[in-house]
């Protein structure tokens, strides 16, 4: 088994995600295309120019999809934050090569220190984002995590935080995995752990539902076995092993369809 726990997938260098993208784009561009973030950008900086934190930034995924969809004059300046530093590498090259983005600095943490490790900027943050990023933290330190969040935004900064729900197939998946390795691995923080948080916190926030399907054809056993690998972020198990089972529930067409809910949070300070 895998001598690393899962909120360190991403530091290994085996790790290639190009077959796995090609499958989870669809994430991403329903994200973009659901979501006013230029509206909401210029509602925080009319001159287009806004200073930003990349909490969990892995390798830039969802900059280069917002590069795109982004007007001439606006432009985003990145302090990016991962524990990997291969990460931190890779998402500061490609930030470097987009229109509307330029990199910063690059902060090597756990997201769980962020609150010791990254001090109150001056100025703060216009906008922070949390794409696909908090489903391995430690859920009973986020509280901490996030009032130390929204201590480093602007008075009409927004925290913005993509997350997968309890009816994702990712967390079916997850909990089908737990019951099969003796590693004691944690449970994902989703959606509704965040919510929870939020409604303790001085803060308003906004919800966008978002769903899709995850296709994988049946005929390319490689490429299932590694999806299914990153679902649950160890490259060590015999996934049709562990999956065989359940796999079958999603057949349609010669692809197995996999339903995934990630929701957006949009949040305010009240």
């Amino acid at each position: 088994m895998s001598t690393l726990s899962p909120k360190y997938f991403y530091t290994a260098d085996s790790w290639d995600e190009s077959d796995w993208l090609d499958i989870v784009s669809i994430e991403y561009e329903s994200l973009v295309s659901a979501y006013p973030f230029e509206t909401k950008l210029r509602e925080i900086s009319s001159d287009g120019k806004l200073r930003v934190l990349d909490v969990g930034c892995g390798s830039a995924i969802f900059p280069q999809y917002l590069d795109g969809t982004l007007s001439d004059d606006i432009h985003l300046t990145c302090d990016l934050l991962d524990v990997s530093e291969r990460s931190l590498q890779q998402a500061h090259a490609i930030l470097e090569g987009l229109e509307h983005f330029s990199p910063r600095r690059s902060i090597a943490t756990l997201i769980e220190d962020i609150p010791d490790a990254l001090p109150l900027p001056e100025p703060p943050y216009d906008a922070i984002w949390a794409i696909h990023s908090l489903t391995t933290v430690e859920v009973n330190q986020m509280p901490s995590v996030f009032r130390h969040l929204l201590r480093l935004l602007s008075d009409d900064g927004r925290l913005f935080i993509y997350q997968l729900t309890a009816d994702s197939t990712y967390q079916t998946l997850h909990q089908i995995y737990r019951e099969h390795t003796s590693k004691g691995v944690s449970t994902f923080m989703e959606y509704e752990d965040t919510k929870r948080i939020l409604e303790s916190l001085p803060v308003e926030y906004e919800v966008v539902e978002l769903s899709f399907d995850h296709e994988l054809p049946i005929d390319q056993p490689d490429l299932v076995e590694h999806y299914l690998r990153k679902c649950v972020l160890d490259e060590t198990i015999d996934a049709q092993q562990v999956f065989g089972d359940v796999l079958p529930r999603f057949e349609s067409d010669g692809v197995y369809r996999l339903p995934q809910s990630v929701n957006l949070i949009s949040v305010a300070l009240r």
